[in-house]
């Protein structure tokens, strides 16, 4: 079974798992008004590799480097810039084609991906092995998995060591011949209660003494002793929306409970190297801020096409004043799209795996997360008052109401009112509404915090080269002359 259909992937979904949203037990979550929503966007990856149309399925699907057999080319291992090209091509046209990220592949690969890279690294053949034999059960049995990276970490002013419980990091609290015993939490795991594996890497550089929070592995998400407790969601359409024809795009993101959980060694991919966790933390982050990058382009492409859209239905487009803040817009989404595209195309080496370009990932997250407030500030702007006050679809068919909208809350000429009071929507969906806080508040702190991308271009960056330059142009060193000398 290399490609599974999206009625396989929902079966394998009703395992027994333990799944909690809004204070209930879920029993099914294929059938739950909000994790319901959710399999069914991550479920249109599967739509994407079944596609009749060879353009699409032919960048989705790939042949097993072994056997020729076809798999998810999520599960093609990067060695080669234009293998990241294509990953990150993938996750673009996901968005375009479906509506949103189906999230199933991604993240559980950036884990796994930086996992080879330290097993490389460490020289531990064990790992080495159990890696490629968890990525060969992937592309086998074509399962959606997902990352479980950080920690929930208690009192971040102390280290793992020295909180007032062990348990704020996972950390590793038995071993025997079998495998080992697992114990913690993990926090924000986008996808978590709907994949099939769950990938397990540490979140930070660990110490000495903190050489049980080191691990890494990967377990089923029906393992005894895994709970998932989700937070809520908006689930679908309501007929107060002036929605779509397509279904609604959700995810959800959820705690992850690991309650004295066994790993079986085969799993194991770090177990107490703490001299390598940083390495493996330091990875992870760029391949998953490269796919951070990827999928933002296409979500603020959106959000700035209705900047472009309510100036016109404005009857403002003209105006110089807004073309100017459109100008802005442009440059803020076309620089992502540019970094993005250069991290890519510059890649690193570690041994045979291409890893994006860790100095530029992470100068594209940052200009993404740190101007995005700026953003979302000029299409309100743009989009006027209205995209806060409108009255929703509801009013707008009621028989006693439909011809005074109508009749007030047209706009441009050019447009229907209806036109216009459906873009009104999609604009306060982008910026004014739950989703768009819940939105401004993960662009600050998922794929890492700003200050954890100003770390790695710090770390990245050529200092001394500056410094250099500066030193010689000072007079302080000799300057390079034009023999080199």
């Amino acid at each position: 079974m290399a490609i599974r259909t999206v009625d396989e992937y929902k079966e394998s979904l009703r395992d027994g798992r333990h799944v909690y949203i809004m204070g209930e037990k879920v029993e099914d979550v294929t059938a739950h008004p909000v994790l319901g929503p959710t399999c069914d966007t991550v479920g249109g990856a599967y739509e994407l590799c079944a596609s009749k149309d060879p353009t699409v399925r032919d960048l989705y699907v790939a042949p097993h480097p072994v056997t020729g057999e076809p798999i998810s080319r999520f599960y093609i291992t990067p060695h080669t810039k234009e293998d990241l090209a294509n990953r990150s091509k993938m996750i673009r046209r996901s968005i375009e084609i479906l509506g949103d990220l189906p999230f199933g592949r991604d993240i559980g690969t950036d884990c796994l991906n930086a996992a080879f890279v330290v097993a490389g690294k460490m020289g531990k053949k064990e790992y080495q092995d159990n890696a490629a034999n968890f990525l060969e059960y992937l592309r086998t049995n074509d399962l959606f998995t997902c990352g479980a990276v950080t920690d929930v970490k208690g009192d971040r002013s102390k280290e793992p060591a020295n909180q007032k419980h062990p348990d704020y990091y996972v950390h590793v609290v038995d071993k025997n011949k079998e495998g080992i015993i697992v114990k913690g939490a993990k926090a924000h795991i986008t996808s978590g209660p709907i994949v099939n594996e769950i990938v397990v890497i540490p979140t930070r550089q660990m110490r000495e003494n903190e050489s049980e929070y080191a691990v890494s592995f990967a377990i089923p998400a029906n393992t005894k002793g895994v709970t998932f407790i989700c937070r809520g969601g908006r689930g679908a359409w309501t007929e107060h929306d002036f929605h779509p024809d397509n279904p609604i795009k959700t995810l959800t993101e959820a705690i992850i409970i690991f309650d004295n959980v066994f790993v079986p060694w085969e799993r194991v991919f770090m177990c107490g190297e703490w001299q390598h966790s940083m390495l493996l933390a330091y990875t992870f982050a760029t391949f998953h801020r490269f796919t951070a990058i990827s999928y933002k382009i296409p979500l603020v492409e959106t959000a700035a096409g209705c900047a472009v859209a309510m100036a016109k239905y404005n009857g403002l487009e003209k105006v110089g004043h807004i073309r100017n803040k459109l100008a802005d817009i442009a440059a803020y989404v076309e620089t992502l799209r540019a970094l993005t595209n250069a991290a890519a195309f510059d890649p690193v080496m570690y041994g045979d795996i291409a890893v994006p370009n860790p100095l530029i990932a992470n100068m594209a997250k940052l200009h993404f997360a740190s101007k995005y407030h700026s953003f979302i500030e000029l299409i309100q702007d743009i989009g006027g008052g209205i995209i806060g006050t409108a009255p929703d679809k509801k009013d707008w068919d009621h028989p006693d109401l439909h011809d005074y909208l109508e009749h007030y809350l047209g706009g441009s000429a050019k447009f229907s009112t209806e036109e216009r009071m459906k873009m009104i929507h999609e604009t306060m969906r982008q910026t004014c509404s739950h989703e768009s806080a819940f939105h401004e508040v993960i662009t600050v702190h998922a794929e890492g915090s700003m200050e954890a991308q100003k770390m790695m271009i710090l770390a990245e960056s050529p200092l001394s080269r500056y410094e250099e330059m500066a030193r010689r142009k000072a007079g302080i060193i000799p300057w390079q002359g034009i023999d080199g000398k």
